[in-house]
C-alpha cells in the first residue's frame, strides 16, 4: 500500500474512533433521559397514591423520551451487534459465505435507513417550517420531536456502512487464510 494509502487508512481510523466516542456519548445520553423518565414515573405514583396530586407531564414527557431512547441508542446498539438477528439460514453457511451475507444485508440495512432518514428529514424540517406543535396538554414543538428520527437513521446508516465495509473487507482476509490452510494441508 502506498504513502496515500496508508494516510487514508489512518484517516479512516481516526474518524472511525471519533464516531465511536460520539456513539458512546449519546448512547449515555439516552440513558440518562431513560434513568430520568423511571425517576420521574416513580415520582408520578408516589404523587399520585401518596400525596394525592397527580402530575400532567410525566405520561407525555416518557412518550416522547421513549422516541429519543430508541433513536439515539439504536446506532450504539447495532454496533455492539445487539439487535435482533435471523440466524436460521446463516448457522448452515460457511465463515465466508455467512460475513458476505451479513456485508450484503448491512447495505441493504443502510440504503434503507438512508430513504427513511431522508423522508424522516423532510418530515421533520416541513413541521418546523409550518410551526406546527403537538395537539397535547403540554403541546411542544413538532420540529425538536421529529428531528431525533433522522439523526439516527443516519447515524445507523453510517453504522451499518461500516459493519458492511468490515465485513466486505474481511472477505479478502477470510479468502486468503482458507487458501493459506488448505495449501498446507
Amino acid at each position: 500500500m502506498g504513502k496515500g494509502g496508508q494516510t487514508a487508512k489512518r484517516l479512516l481510523i481516526r474518524w472511525g474512533r471519533t464516531f465511536d466516542h460520539f456513539l458512546e456519548a449519546i448512547a449515555v445520553l439516552g440513558m440518562v433521559i431513560m434513568t430520568a423518565t423511571m425517576l420521574a414515573v416513580c415520582w408520578e405514583v408516589v404523587s399520585r397514591y401518596f400525596l394525592t396530586r397527580a402530575t400532567i407531564w410525566v405520561i407525555e414527557l416518557s412518550e416522547y423520551a421513549l422516541l429519543y431512547i430508541t433513536f439515539l441508542g439504536t446506532a450504539w446498539l447495532l454496533k455492539q451487534d445487539g439487535h435482533v438477528e435471523m440466524d436460521l439460514l446463516a448457522v448452515w453457511l460457511s465463515e465466508k459465505t455467512r460475513r458476505l451475507m451479513r456485508g450484503i444485508i448491512s447495505l441493504f440495512g443502510a440504503l434503507l435507513c438512508l430513504v427513511l432518514g431522508w423522508f424522516g428529514a423532510v418530515v421533520s424540517l416541513d413541521h418546523l417550517r409550518r410551526g406546527l406543535h403537538q395537539p397535547t396538554l403540554i403541546g411542544p414543538p413538532d420540529f425538536p420531536l421529529l428531528a431525533v428520527i433522522p439523526l439516527g437513521f443516519f447515524l445507523l446508516f453510517i453504522q451499518f456502512l461500516r459493519r458492511a465495509y468490515g465485513c466486505l473487507a474481511d472477505q479478502k482476509g477470510v479468502g486468503a487464510k482458507e487458501r493459506v490452510l488448505s495449501k498446507r494441508s
